[in-house]
């Protein structure tokens, strides 16, 4: 198995679809994160903390620091597969190259 990519990649998730094909996308990356489960059942997504990083209170979510040293928040799991693979996918292991015509084929479903 081959080493993970250390990040300051931070997930907030629960077992919903949404928030397990981020976890899969991060393990499909080999990318290094760190996961706070997120209790939906006892509103934690609407507590004043989580709302900091997502106003919409709701999961999954994500935080990391940029290229600019600067942390990011992003939330909407389309946007953060987005991010993850432009971010960190740049040897194309589960993206094609951006202008490719499988790219734009791909954001189809994104």
């Amino acid at each position: 198995m081959a080493a993970k990519t250390k990040t300051d990649i931070h997930l907030y998730t629960t077992g919903t679809p949404n928030g397990i094909k981020v976890s899969i996308l991060l393990e499909e990356l080999g990318l290094d994160y760190q996961v706070t489960a997120i209790d939906i059942s006892k509103n934690t997504q609407k507590e004043p903390w989580f709302l900091e990083i997502n106003p919409n209170g709701r999961i999954p979510a994500l935080t990391d620091t940029f290229e600019d040293g600067k942390p990011i928040r992003l939330f909407e799991s389309g946007s953060i597969l987005q991010y993850l693979v432009d971010r960190y996918d740049k040897d194309h292991k589960v993206s094609y190259p951006y202008g490719s015509r499988e790219y734009w084929e791909v954001n189809n479903w994104v």
